[in-house]
């Protein structure tokens, strides 16, 4: 994580914005996933699932992958899967993945049925720009609390549940911050 945090929530979408959130970041929220399909991104740490055409990478790999400069691939997107190896995916699981893929936005909805995900990640520059869309609010709750340090401030989970307002935090300061995909805008002010 890098040493701020803005952050908004749309609960309508089960959508969160950020900007600080790098994906080896979410390694601790992964901990108990079989792996990651890469949905977008071109990384070493890949196995490639002939059947749906798709590359994943499994548990094992999950710290290689992070420990690879995602930031330098511009774009990535991936969604978790539970199962100890790749679950088989239908044609509208493979659609609804490629989908995402492309337009950074679920088809229908976050959880993908055959792939039964918690997230649904869309980056931009690795630690600039997250979209993330989750299935269970919770998971999104217990991911930002091993994430977020003490030292950028205390962020208000109710608040950001209700998704009243964006947050930027920074050197244990927390401030209302307006919700935008513009994160240049943001930081350009911040930073």
């Amino acid at each position: 994580m890098r040493n701020y945090l803005y952050i908004w929530h749309d609960p309508d979408q089960q959508m969160l914005v950020a900007s600080g959130i790098e994906f080896g970041d979410f390694l601790p929220a992964l901990g108990e996933a079989g792996g990651v399909l890469l949905l977008k991104g071109d990384a070493a740490a890949v196995q490639y699932d002939a059947p749906s055409g798709l590359q994943h990478v499994p548990q094992t790999q999950l710290a290689a992958l992070a420990r690879e400069d995602m930031a330098s691939w511009g774009s990535h997107a991936w969604a978790d899967y539970q199962d100890a190896a790749l679950p088989p995916l239908g044609d509208m699981d493979v659609a609804e993945a490629l989908f995402f893929a492309h337009r950074g936005r679920p088809l229908r909805r976050p959880r993908i049925p055959g792939l039964g995900n918690r997230f649904l990640a869309y980056a931009h520059d690795d630690g600039w720009y997250l979209k993330l869309f989750y299935s269970a609010w919770d998971d999104v709750a217990q991911l930002l609390a091993g994430i977020v340090p003490a030292a950028l401030g205390t962020l208000d989970m109710q608040g950001l549940q209700q998704g009243d307002a964006g947050y930027w935090l920074r050197q244990g300061v927390v401030q209302a911050e307006v919700r935008t995909h513009d994160i240049d805008s943001v930081l350009n002010r911040r930073l």
